[in-house]
Parts: C-alpha cells; structure tokens; sequence
C-alpha cells in the first residue's frame, strides 16, 4: 500500500521581464548564478482559476423533457497568479510606480560644456550626472561669463541637482552651459506612471520539504501589476504582491507547468 504523500513545498522563485524580441531581463542579474538570475525573496505563490461561461442546449421536445438540457459545455476560463515579494530589486520597484525601470553601472568622467535651459529658476535643474565631485570644481557659465558658486546657484553634488540663487544671474529660461567631474555609481531610474502592468517568465526551483522530490515550475508569461497600496514609509519592510492573469504563449503547450522528479532508488 503507497504511503500517504504530504505536502509541503519551498523553493527559489526567478523573474524575467519580458524586453524587446527574444530578450528576456533577469529582475535580480547575477552572472555566479546557475540561470544568471539570482532567485527572489518571496512569501507566498497562489494560483486561482475563475470559471468560464457555460454553454447549455436545451431540448425543444413536445413532452417532459422540454427545455431539460440535453448538451452542456463550459468555455475555458482564467487562470491568475499571485506572489508576495519581500525583495524590491529596481524593476519591482518600477512596478510599485506603474512604470518602466532600468538599473546600471555609470563609469566616472568628465563632461565639457553640456548645454541645459533652465525652464524655471525657481526649481532646481537636474544634471545629468550624479555624484558629482567637488574637485576640480565644477563651471557653470551663461554665455562667456563664468557665474559664480554660492552667489549665481549652488550644487547638492550627490544628487546631481543645481539651484539658481535668489538675486544671482541666472533667470528662467538661460541656457547653461555646465562642465564638472562625477565618480562611477550604481544608477536606477524609473519612468513612473507608464505600464501599469509588465510581462514576465518565471521559473520555480522547488522541493518538497517531506518527501524530498524536486520540482521544476515553468510560467512562460504571467502579466503582473502591484495590488493594492503600498507604503513607502512603513515601519515594517515593504512586502509587494504582485498579481494578474497567466497568459497562453502560442509557442507553448500549455499556460505553466510543474515536473516533479525522484532519484530512483
């Protein structure tokens, strides 16, 4: 007699967004890692299913069986995902936003003279570049005039932001001429507002934890937005849910599918 299977199942869960063509972008790259993704740190992985449509065909028969259905068929219904993050790598912190997100090393150089038209004095003007350095100081100039730091604008370095001075030369609508040195950083930016959801593969590493069995879990695409809010400034680490519809790729045989393999004895 087979002994009763109990389940209990962990695994590693990795995201790919869905680029351009064929490119597939690992949510957490890591080139030490088997798959080149590094996997993420999530809670909980649900699957739910919503019925289709019923189709029923009704006999017109004189006697009893008038209007008793005599064929019934049910239309294919929707199968959605849901997962609970605890890791925000930046294109999961994109998806917080709504929008679009790309991560990437920015090497350390100078730039000379890069032209930017102060649309309003009364706002700071965003460089370029962030971690910008102190020495050599950079040049501001407004035409030929070289304009002059703590009287004309000063700079918030890190964040790459210049600030027009009260009083100082710089007026809406100057055109700046900007020369300055920034080190090499780590750089994350994010479109917000622009996707509301974003496509991904995701692919399960998982065991059960009882038996011991393996299994690989496939989800070719699943379309994903945040639900619900999310605070920012919450006390307790940011926790994203992640939910939406599995979609059926044609080059597929089906919407996902789970393998389970056993070493034999």
């Amino acid at each position: 007699m087979a002994n009763p299977r109990v389940r209990k199942y962990a695994g590693d869960l990795r995201f790919w967004q869905y680029g351009s063509g064929a490119t597939r972008i690992p949510v957490i790259p890591e080139p030490a890692d088997k798959f080149g993704c590094q996997p993420i740190e999530q809670n909980t992985l649900v699957f739910s299913y919503e019925a289709g449509d019923s189709t029923n065909v009704l006999s017109k028969r004189r006697d009893d069986r008038f209007r008793q259905i005599i064929h019934a068929d049910s239309n294919p219904g929707i199968t959605s995902l849901s997962a609970t993050l605890l890791e925000v790598p930046p294109l999961i912190l994109a998806r917080m936003l709504y929008g679009n997100g790309t991560s990437g090393a920015v090497a350390g150089d100078s730039v000379v003279d890069d032209s930017y038209v102060v649309h309003s004095k009364d706002v700071p003007l965003k460089l370029a570049h962030r971690f910008v350095m102190a020495s050599p100081a950079p040049v501001v100039k407004k035409g030929v005039a070289t304009l002059v730091a703590g009287t004309d604008y000063t700079i918030d370095n890190r964040q790459g932001l210049l600030m027009p001075v009260e009083g100082g030369a710089i007026a809406s609508g100057d055109t700046l001429l900007i020369s300055y040195t920034y080190d090499s950083y780590i750089n994350t930016a994010i479109n917000g507002g622009a996707t509301p959801n974003e496509k991904f593969y995701i692919l399960g590493d998982v065991q059960d934890r009882i038996s011991g069995a393996n299994g690989l879990l496939r989800i070719p695409q699943a379309d994903l937005t945040v639900d619900g809010d999310v605070d920012w400034f919450s006390e307790e680490p940011i926790q994203v849910t992640l939910t939406g519809p599995v979609v059926f790729r044609p080059e597929e045989d089906a919407l996902y599918t789970f393998e389970e393999y056993e070493q034999a004895a």
